[in-house]
């Protein structure tokens, strides 16, 4: 059987990061949900995560922050901004070129989200 994929959500508002955990889990990952940016880098100290989906807007330190502090103690590590701002197609290249996998705008079908995380993880 194969290893389920691990995903790390962000999410400063607790109702969409367990809806996402509970759509993603759904399909078959495993996830795990912490709601502000200290905390996802306590986690990812912690444990491997095959994915870590990031809400942009926190309180007290914002997606890229965190993002930023991601890139500097685990630079492989693979990132998705969840966000409901509409990037342009060079801002999402130029955030690609700073090491982030995807974009994935809110709010979202369920079978796009599974999708998209599918698509990042395997790889």
């Amino acid at each position: 059987m194969e290893k389920k994929k691990k995903i790390l959500i962000v999410d400063d508002e607790p109702s969409i990061a367990k809806t996402v955990k509970f759509i993603l889990d759904a399909d078959g990952f495993q996830s795990e949900t912490v709601f502000c940016g200290d905390d996802c880098l306590e986690k990812i100290n912690e444990s491997e995560y095959d994915l870590v989906l990031l809400d942009i807007m926190m309180p007290k330190m914002n997606g890229w922050q965190v993002f930023e502090e991601i890139k500097k103690v685990k630079p492989g590590q693979k990132v998705a901004f969840l966000t409901v701002i509409k990037y342009s197609d060079t801002v999402r290249a130029k955030l690609e070129r700073e090491g982030l996998s995807a974009c994935i705008s809110k709010p979202f079908e369920n079978e796009d989200l599974v999708k998209r995380v599918s698509a990042i993880t395997s790889n």
